[in-house]
């Protein structure tokens, strides 16, 4: 059970384990882009390729999908980036369900643990493969493994690097599900919250230090991305880096320097702008914005849309 590109790798290392794969449960196909074309997900594309059934419920409680579920008669299904499973679900399977979460639970419990990782600056975080309940991130742990965080990782890195662990993970855990192991319950009192995340968490804060900035664009790359407005131009920032500097400069102010550099002001240190983007333009190099500003050495970048 899975829906995007993350859980297909996981489904395609499943089929070539000595495992059976009775069925594949995915999200419905949706519009996807400017002209909303009827895309199947990545979970859906790689199970017509292995030729496996699909079921696309519209509603995990419709009836027919509950019938469809049980003829399947499956030991228990591996949940990989989908939804929150209702009980009348979880009972369809003789051993129930295995999530893969990308924490180490019970720590970022939610729908995106990886960017609020990213985003609190954490060096390392983890593969945690669970039994599933019936609510958010609460079953007994199976097995949990490491996952290092680079110090310019975006969500995209860490992601990537998470699939071979947790790939390794998930075997082990079928393997111990497999031999009765009881699974381990969680500590709730150390429970933490990966809230989902929304288009206002683009929004940079100025005010906020340079590191925290940085660490969440490195988060909410590439969705839902890192922006701020210049004059009436939303400009997008696509990678930043941090600057040792003695320069003063206010939050959202920007200077290119003696160097060409162009530098913006935080509340607490310095970042060198690497990449941007002004809306409906293509993605530029700071020097090559810098060129385009034809001399001038400031401009002020702000949190919020100016009509004046």
């Amino acid at each position: 059970m899975g829906t995007p590109l993350f859980a297909a790798t996981f489904l395609e290392h499943l089929a070539q384990t000595e495992h059976k794969i009775v069925g594949v449960v995915t999200k419905p196909d949706q519009g996807m882009g400017r002209g909303r074309k009827i895309k199947a997900s990545p979970v859906k594309e790689t199970a017509l390729e292995l030729s496996l059934p699909v079921l696309q419920p519209e509603s995990l409680k419709d009836s027919e999908f509950l019938s469809s579920l049980k003829a399947l008669e499956a030991d228990v299904f591996v949940v990989v980036a989908f939804s929150l499973l209702p009980k009348v679900v979880l009972e369809c399977a003789r051993q129930g369900a295995i999530n893969v979460h990308g924490s180490m639970l019970p720590k970022y419990r939610g729908a995106a643990p990886v960017q609020w990782a990213i985003a609190d600056g954490l060096t390392k975080t983890g593969v945690s493969v669970f039994l599933l309940d019936e609510k958010m991130d609460t079953g007994p742990l199976l097995v949990q493994k490491t996952v290092p965080i680079g110090a310019n990782h975006t969500t995209v890195d860490v992601l990537n690097a998470m699939i071979p662990i947790g790939c390794a993970a998930l075997d082990e855990a079928l393997e111990k599900l497999n031999s009765g192991f009881e699974a381990l319950p969680q500590n709730h009192d150390l429970a933490t919250s990966a809230r989902k995340l929304s288009r206002e968490d683009a929004i940079i804060d100025w005010s906020l230090s340079a590191v925290e900035i940085y660490n969440r664009q490195r988060a909410f790359y590439p969705w839902p991305g890192s922006y701020s407005y210049l004059d009436a131009k939303k400009v997008v920032f696509h990678q930043f880096v941090l600057v040792n500097s003695e320069k003063n400069l206010a939050p959202g102010q920007a200077e290119v320097d003696e160097t060409g550099r162009l530098l913006v002001g935080t509340g607490q240190g310095l970042l060198e702008v690497l990449n941007l983007q002004l809306a409906g333009r293509k993605a530029l190099s700071a020097a090559d914005f810098v060129l385009g500003l034809q001399g001038q050495r400031s401009l002020e970048f702000n949190s919020q849309l100016s009509h004046g």
